[in-house]
Order: C-alpha cells, then sequence, then structure tokens
C-alpha cells in the first residue's frame, strides 16, 4: 500500500473520530459556525466517516486493506456498530443537528466515543500521528 495515501486515509479518519467523540466541538460547529475554518454538521459528520472513509462496510475491511491495526479496530469496533445503529434508525433520519445534539442516545454516543478516543491516543505509537491527534485536541480545546 501507498504509505502517503494510508497516512492520509488514517489521518482523516482521527478527524472524524475526534468530531464523533467531542459533544462541545459538535456544538460549536454544528450549530453556531463557531469554529474558523471548520464546516461540518451532523450529516456531514456521518457522511465523512461511513462514506469518505468508506466504512460502511465496517472495521474489518479497514483493517485488511492495512488502513488501522486490529488494535485500533478492536477499541472502535462497538462504538461503530452502535453509530451505524444510530444513524440507520428511521426515525432519527430526519432529525435536525439540534434535535440530535438534544437525544440523549446521541449524547450517549458521543460519551462512548470520547472514552475510545482516549483508548486510541493510548495505543498510538507513530510521533506523527500522536502528534497530530494532540494538534486537533489543542486547537479545539477552547470548545471541547
Amino acid at each position: 500500500m501507498d504509505s502517503e495515501l494510508r497516512k492520509n486515509i488514517r489521518l482523516r479518519w482521527f478527524e472524524s473520530l475526534f468530531e464523533l467523540s467531542h459533544y462541545n466541538f459538535q456544538k460549536k460547529v454544528w450549530l453556531e459556525a463557531g469554529v474558523e475554518s471548520y464546516v461540518s454538521d451532523y450529516t456531514e459528520t456521518v457522511c465523512k466517516y461511513f462514506d469518505d472513509l468508506d466504512l460502511r462496510n465496517g472495521l474489518e475491511k479497514f483493517v485488511s486493506e492495512g488502513f488501522i491495526s486490529n488494535q485500533e479496530a478492536n477499541i472502535f469496533f462497538e462504538f461503530h456498530n452502535q453509530l451505524e445503529e444510530y444513524v440507520d434508525q428511521t426515525e432519527k433520519k430526519g432529525l435536525c443537528d439540534t434535535e440530535i445534539l438534544e437525544d440523549i442516545e446521541w449524547m450517549n454516543l458521543t460519551i462512548y466515543a470520547k472514552e475510545n478516543w482516549i483508548k486510541l491516543k493510548q495505543v498510538l505509537n507513530d510521533k506523527a500521528e500522536i502528534d497530530y491527534v494532540n494538534m486537533l485536541e489543542n486547537k479545539f480545546a477552547n470548545v471541547t
């Protein structure tokens, strides 16, 4: 696999996970457009994760393609499944960003993602990746 492609995909995955795991960041971005040079909403966040990263086919495929390790997949496996179930619920499809952020099921999912984000940070060993996740947290610290 092309190492530059792998690096870029992983950084996009980290960014996507960051957004999914930081509720205050979601609120600031989705409702207030309050983060300079960062535009997103619930639909965009879900599309970035499932469509742009091609994760509709599951984390196993992401592992087999060499983008993440088994250890990283294991950290997010249950969250991934719960996120997919949430997104696929008919009653959730018509909700606006405000309603999503007020949904206790979404709040709990975000809390779970944050727990996994912390675990992921503990298993990263590539300095550039560690620096990147730290940069995400530092850059957006005032909103998360």
